[in-house]
């Protein structure tokens, strides 16, 4: 009887273990069907602040049909809308240290939820100030911006081989282009009356070929003249005008409908004009803190007009440009809003049957800082509008600092790559400043006609050390890139 009751205590035992064993086995049943009832693809996610992505799920059977809302546990850091696209915004602790060597961020965790409650998923987004995106692989900015204006860059002989532009970031982004130095006095000219097109000729022809109208960059300028150019400080006004007008027709002549606009002037006046000063009297010359404009010294302000009238007759059809740098300054952009006002009158009175402008166009070099206020960047535009002309934006860049923080880094002479103090809010800081002046130009399409960046990536930047383009040194999209196309939704 005994050996009967435990036999029957253990088969007991055994029943409940199984009961139990089933239980747990449906209870865990119940929790992967609430896994496998919503599945979003991915499980994890990396995303440069500025940019989105539209994560995709599926549904099993038992919850197909189901409306799925989105939520995120941290919306500053990572928000989502409800078709389950995901922004980077933010990061969660403020990075203050170098950006090259360490780029902030956050995390957020985004969850996928049937609407009755059943079933979730869940990824986790981290943000980042670092790039991501290869900038091949993004939409080509010529097309986003072809209802508004032009996008250029520069391009360089390297650029250029068997007679096609050889840079696909160029080709991918581009579609007008501008020599960084080839075009310059000392390399076209270096000799009176003698020139040198063969690098020059083998670019242009390389850009028209690949599709790209071409920017010509400079006649008229005080610095990277030839000697005979300086020598004409001490030449006679007669002698000066002369050359000066022999070398402008040769040149345009020579790229005669095959260069769609020049600058013809460029950085007429020292940083320390004043708005009440005549524009006739402050142009560079001895004394001044850079070198003096050549043909001011010996001819006089008349050289800017002689100069547009040489090269308006050379070339009719081409764009002719006056083109300076801190055109945000209330001083400069006075100077230059009253020299084009007068030399473009005197050429109506002088040819009254004409009915082009003289001076078709003032280019916003756009050198910028974060110090640089949008506001006053408008203020010129405002001004500049009543003149008639057309605005370029013709070398942007933004430093992802203030300019004192780039000076003292030891980035401010030409190709500096050391001695970055760029942080990450500075890289944060530059990208809004990039929206509002793209932001700005949009508003200003009509005049607007060409917005330039003076450089691809930040390591072939003029100015590396202030981090200053829209992708980084590894041809990736930073947070600037995604503030920029942001401005075409505003």
């Amino acid at each position: 009887m005994k050996t009967t009751t435990k036999l029957l205590s253990y088969l007991m035992l055994i029943v409940a273990v199984i009961f139990l064993f089933s239980t747990c086995a449906s209870k865990n049943g119940s929790a992967e069907t609430a896994k496998t009832g919503i599945n979003i693809e991915k499980r994890s996610l990396i995303l440069t602040i500025g940019a989105s992505e539209k994560l995709n799920f599926t549904l099993s059977p038992e919850a197909e049909g189901q409306a799925v809302t989105w939520t995120s546990s941290a919306p500053r850091i990572a928000s989502v809308s409800n078709d389950g696209t995901v922004t980077a915004l933010d990061y969660s602790v403020r990075g203050e240290s170098r950006f090259t060597s360490s780029p902030a961020t956050g995390t957020a965790n985004i969850t996928a939820k049937t609407a009755d409650g059943k079933f979730e998923d869940t990824i986790i987004v981290t943000t980042t100030t670092q790039g991501t995106i290869d900038i091949l692989t993004l939409p080509p900015m010529k097309d986003q911006f072809s209802s508004y204006f032009l996008i250029g860059n520069i391009f360089n002989r390297t650029d250029a081989r068997n007679n096609e532009i050889v840079n696909q970031r160029l080709i991918h982004h581009f579609n007008v282009l501008t020599a960084e130095n080839d075009m310059k006095p000392e390399y076209i000219a270096p000799s009176r009356n003698s020139y040198n097109f063969a690098n020059a000729d083998r670019m242009v022809n390389s850009a028209i070929a690949s599709g790209f109208k071409v920017h010509g960059h400079t006649l008229l300028w005080h610095r990277q003249n030839a000697q005979w150019m300086t020598s004409m400080t001490r030449s006679s006004k007669e002698n000066a005008l002369a050359a000066m007008k022999k070398y402008i027709t040769d040149v345009m002549t020579h790229y005669k409908g095959r260069i769609y606009s020049w600058d013809v002037l460029n950085e007429a006046f020292p940083d320390s004009v004043t708005e009440n000063d005549d524009w006739t009297q402050v142009i560079r010359k001895a004394g001044d803190s850079q070198s003096p404009n050549p043909w001011y010294v010996s001819i006089g302000a008349d050289f800017v007009y002689e100069g547009f009238l040489a090269a308006r007759l050379a070339d009719p059809e081409a764009l002719l440009y006056y083109n300076d740098y801190n055109l945000d300054t209330i001083g400069k952009a006075t100077m230059v809003r009253n020299m084009v006002r007068d030399v473009n009158a005197r050429y109506r009175q002088e040819y009254p049957n004409e009915r082009r402008l003289l001076i078709d166009g003032i280019g916003m070099q756009s050198h910028h800082n974060l110090h640089v206020s949008e506001a006053h960047v408008r203020r010129s535009l405002d001004m500049f509008r009543p003149l008639g002309v057309k605005i370029a934006i013709s070398e942007l860049d933004v430093l992802g600092q203030g300019w004192g923080d780039f000076s003292r880094s030891g980035g401010s002479g030409t190709n500096k790559q050391s001695g970055s103090s760029v942080t990450n809010d500075g890289i944060k800081d530059q990208a809004w400043f990039y929206n509002e002046l793209m932001t700005l130009f949009i508003e200003n399409a009509d005049i607007v006609e060409r917005v330039t960046w003076w450089g691809v990536t930040d390591s072939q930047s003029w100015r590396s050390a202030g981090l200053p383009l829209l992708f980084d040194s590894r041809g990736r999209a930073k947070p600037a890139y995604y503030r920029v196309i942001e401005a075409l939704s505003q």
